[in-house]
């Protein structure tokens, strides 16, 4: 038995988005852009950038000149629903709505390939919460039909 809390589960669809392009974000590049991954996550390495690349994931960022000042990940996952993951904003750069940039670039690409667009984090992270709901996101909860589509 573990003392972590269990990570809430959240959905968006197209009536709750709302974009957010406070910043310029592009998708990161599995070749030209592995030192801009390290650079904003020293524990990334050469072997698990393309391990996850090969698990269905695709990285964006805010990129300014050769930093990467935050970034989301795009998990395919299934079929029909598609992850919000693995948002990280570097700590002199939080609070000024890169989050929120990343997750709603992610968020759109997932509507606009039809996906269901999803995003799981623990309740204790109110900067991911306040950034996902700013986008749209809900807890599953509060659309008991979205639970278990």
């Amino acid at each position: 038995m573990t003392d972590e809390p269990e990570d809430l589960a959240l959905w968006c669809d197209a009536r709750t988005f709302t974009p957010v392009r406070d910043h310029p974000v592009r998708w990161l590049d599995w070749e030209k852009d592995f030192e801009l991954a390290v650079e904003l996550d020293n524990s990334v390495s050469l072997e698990s950038w393309l391990n996850v690349r090969d698990q269905g994931f695709v990285y964006c960022a805010v990129v300014k000149g050769d930093r990467a000042l935050a970034r989301a990940a795009l998990w395919t996952y299934s079929e029909s629903r598609w992850e919000v993951a693995a948002v990280r904003t570097r700590e002199e750069c939080r609070g000024r709505g890169m989050a929120k940039s990343v997750v709603s670039f992610v968020t759109a690409h997932i509507l606009a390939a039809g996906r269901a667009p999803t995003l799981h984090t623990q309740p204790t992270n109110l900067a991911m919460l306040r950034a996902a709901k700013a986008v749209g996101f809900q807890l599953i909860d509060a659309d008991p039909a979205r639970d278990g589509a």
